[in-house]
């Protein structure tokens, strides 16, 4: 090479470069890798207006399947409530009945009455027949406006934008991928979806542990730097599975998977967006490749569409590895950082580590700020007592009849202060049967319990009993002389609906001040008429006072069932709780999914479901720790959901022929599974009844 002539090594050089952009998906024969098809300018428009047109207080009426055809706009309120979302939403129901009306009038033949019929039958110009009337009819659709959200992501961009491209582009990737985060999540930082999805890149949990740390302690993916490189990661793999930059941003919404099928049956992209159709490729997936489109355009372009703006200016910092696990008062002590500014800075820890629970943990990098004198004197003279040789440790007990909270302090040998804290429990607070309590240990700091974060929703809906298994009696152990008495609220067997007042329901609230003497009763109630009826024959049955959950409250089964010996070695049997798999007993476990599968008699391809009874190998993890993982999984999924999502109301569902959970749960609720199933313990979800009525949360976004 080094005796090459000038000439040959610049045809040598240059057939290196095509073979690498052509593997990294900027092939010389593809100057443009995103390319805008004649097939999606109506809808890349149609997106643009959404981003830079209309802001949040408008919304469209339009066209499913053909984002081109707009009906009209119509104005909404500031939703300040649940009153105001219904008024919203109402508004938004009479439009779309007046275009499907009108749509459908016309599709029998009648000719246009006034210009308003002939401005919508413009809209399909030379398309225009009955069937596609009826057709349209049936697909009207509405867009939020979403100008205003688009603008605080572009200022917020600013402080971290410039490495992400240089991060992108480490990767030898198309820079505008940078821009992807703009339709994910407006480059919000601490975005959380119902679903699970976090960060500016919406990974959820089991995507990002592809390439991220996500546990009790550390979720990586609300760090925007580390999820960049986890994003660069994934969407490269979709490349070069797919061969495309359209297919593999598609991809990133779609799965790669479900990609690949629509590939092999339909080719390239322009088929796949006019012709695939699949349960699954729905309106997001159909037109996530325009969003990114009209995202890139208006983001790049954003002094054109919105003025002058000042961005957020990124903050300069310097990262330090962790030579063991450290508790986070003695690292900001010796750093000399602020908390805010700390977590600012180190937005992947979790709040455990700010309560004490956990530890930061051994070679995590945390971040501090630069231009302190003593910053970097100090990184690399952390005082080896300041370490801790292992994790904390979640040791959890369930409650049982007969428990108070000052018996399991006493049996697990810390104060009550220290328990109520350790569960984010108020002094005036209740334990119920079930209830998963994490024991607290060493190194804990002793927080006022009320200044602690309380997730769940408003107080009207705080404290009330939730569904337990059945028991006959209420059984309560008598308190220690001068120990607190908070009791463990028991639902009668045999107590439904049926034996319930029909309006009003009072539900008791046990509670006594820590150390105090107990106080009377406290009474939080229910407007059953607040619920909305059921539909069908019958009389609406009233809500019984077991009907509403605690949010705050983790009452999953998370101990095994029965541990056994088979050929010498050690297997559990427990239950699948909700929103479980395979994939994550295989990681607790240490384990092989095939391995599970083979145990379990389960062929390639069918699901565990909730309720089912499983059996796990003990030989890598024991029991305890097994037990651990497992609740800190369902603690973490219920902590991040209620710290962003408030439980507004709950209203009854009658179950028809052919629902499904998941179906409900994804396209009607618009909730999770597991709090679903909070709210409806004694049904089994997996084999519904039509008739049956569900408990279903509406919840709202906080803030």
């Amino acid at each position: 090479m080094p005796f090459l002539r000038r000439g040959c090594r610049s045809l040598v050089v240059a057939l290196w470069c095509a073979v690498l952009l052509g593997a990294l998906g900027v092939s010389p024969a593809q100057a443009d890798p995103f390319p805008v098809y004649d097939c999606i300018r109506p809808n890349v428009a149609f997106w643009k207006d959404i981003y830079a047109k209309y802001p949040s207080s408008q919304g469209v009426i339009h066209d499913a399947d053909d984002l081109g055809v707009v009906y009209g706009v119509i104005d909404l309120e500031p939703e300040s409530g649940s009153a105001a979302r219904e008024r919203n939403n109402n508004r938004i129901k009479v439009a779309k009945a007046r275009y499907e009306e009108m749509l459908l009038r016309l599709a029998d033949g009648n000719p246009p009455e006034n210009a308003e019929e002939r401005r919508v039958l413009g809209l399909f110009g030379a398309r225009l027949d009955h069937a596609r009337l009826r057709q349209a009819a049936a697909s009207i659709r509405f867009q939020l406006g979403q100008k205003d959200r688009f603008l605080e992501g572009v200022i917020r961009s600013g402080s971290h934008l410039g490495q992400i491209k240089e991060i992108i582009r480490s990767y030898d990737l198309p820079e505008d991928l940078a821009y992807l985060p703009h339709v994910e999540s407006s480059f919000n930082y601490k975005a959380y979806s119902k679903f699970g999805a976090a960060g500016i890149w919406q990974f959820t949990q089991e995507t990002g542990k592809r390439f991220l740390t996500i546990d009790y302690a550390v979720d990586e993916r609300r760090d925007p730097i580390r999820a960049t490189h986890a994003a660069a990661r994934l969407l490269r793999e979709n490349f070069e599975k797919l061969g495309s930059w359209p297919l593999a941003l598609t991809a990133y919404n779609h799965g790669v998977n479900g990609m690949r099928r629509a590939k092999a049956e339909k080719g390239d992209y322009e088929a796949i967006f006019r012709e695939y159709e699949s349960g699954l490729f729905k309106f997001a997936s159909r037109n996530f490749y325009s969003e990114f489109l009209a995202a890139c355009e208006v983001a790049k372009n954003h002094r054109a569409y919105f003025g002058d703006v000042p961005l957020l200016q990124p903050v300069a910092s310097h990262e330090v590895a962790l030579q063991g696990h450290v508790p986070i008062t003695r690292l900001l002590d010796h750093f000399k950082v602020g908390k805010e500014e700390f977590q600012r800075l180190n937005p992947a820890l979790r709040e455990p580590i700010y309560l004490g629970e956990k530890y930061v943990p051994q070679g995590y990098r945390v971040r501090l700020p630069l231009g302190r004198e003593t910053a970097t004197r100090l990184a690399s003279h952390l005082p080896a007592e300041q370490y801790r040789k292992g994790q904390k440790r979640s040791i959890i007990y369930r409650v049982r009849s007969g428990d108070t909270v000052s018996s399991i302090a006493r049996r697990h040998q810390v104060s009550v202060q220290e328990l109520l804290a350790a569960n984010r429990l108020g002094k005036r607070a209740t334990i119920f049967l079930g209830q998963n309590l994490r024991i607290p240990q060493q190194d804990e700091p002793v927080l006022a319990a009320e200044a602690r974060p309380q997730p769940g929703p408003e107080k009207r809906l705080a404290g009330l009993v939730p569904r337990v298994p059945p028991t006959d009696t209420v059984v309560e152990a008598p308190p220690a002389p001068g120990a607190s008495r908070i009791r463990v609220a028991i639902v009668p067997r045999g107590s439904r609906p049926d034996s319930a007042p029909t309006s009003t329901t009072a539900v008791p609230v046990r509670i006594a001040g820590a150390g105090a003497a107990e106080q009377k009763p406290r009474v939080a109630r229910v407007d059953s008429r607040s619920l909305p009826a059921a539909q069908g024959d019958g009389a609406a049955a009233p809500v019984s006072r077991d009907a509403l959950a605690n949010p705050a409250v983790v009452v999953e089964q998370f101990s095994v069932e029965r541990v056994f010996a088979k050929k010498g070695k050690k297997y559990a049997e427990i239950r699948v709780a909700s929103e479980e798999t395979l994939g994550h007993y295989a990681e607790w476990l240490g384990v092989a999914i095939p391995e599970l599968r083979r145990l379990n008699k389960l062929p390639a391809g069918r699901e565990i479901r909730t309720g089912q009874r499983v059996t796990i190998p003990l030989a890598g993890v024991g029991r305890e720790r097994f037990e651990e993982l497992r609740f800190e999984f369902h603690r973490e999924m219920e902590e991040d959901f209620f710290a962003a999502y408030r439980v507004d109301r709950v209203r009854r569902y009658q179950v028809r022929t052919g629902d499904n959970i998941w179906r409900l749960c994804q396209q009607e609720f618009d909730v999770p599974l597991w709090l679903v199933r909070k709210y409806n313990t004694d049904l089994d979800l997996n084999n519904l009844k039509p008739g049956s009525l569900l408990l279903v949360p509406v919840v709202e976004k906080k803030g």
